[in-house]
């Protein structure tokens, strides 16, 4: 698991002059990425879960190639089991 430190949390003037701590944000959802080879190039494009055959455009060698698709039932399984991401939460942010 990689952990995210945060260093310092910014301060934000208002309108009195008073300074606030800025609280981080929880996420408001999530995407899957997977990685696709790019036949041409050999690199790994990163799409978001592309649930459809359809093309997909290397960004290094700029050729287009086709995309096997994803499951739809898989992704929406993953969405809902971690409720949309607030599942995934580090609870030491709760």
């Amino acid at each position: 698991m990689i952990r995210f430190e945060i260093p310092y949390l910014p301060l934000i003037k208002e309108k009195n002059m008073q300074r606030k701590f800025l609280t981080p944000v929880k996420p408001a959802g999530f995407e899957i990425i997977f990685l696709y080879p790019c036949p041409f190039c050999g690199r790994n494009v990163p799409l978001l879960a592309p649930t459809e055959p359809s093309m997909g455009q290397c960004d290094v060698c700029q050729k287009q190639f086709p995309l096997v698709p994803v499951d739809e039932k898989t992704i929406m399984f993953m969405k809902t089991i971690l409720d949309n991401g607030r599942a995934a939460i580090d609870p030491d942010y709760l």
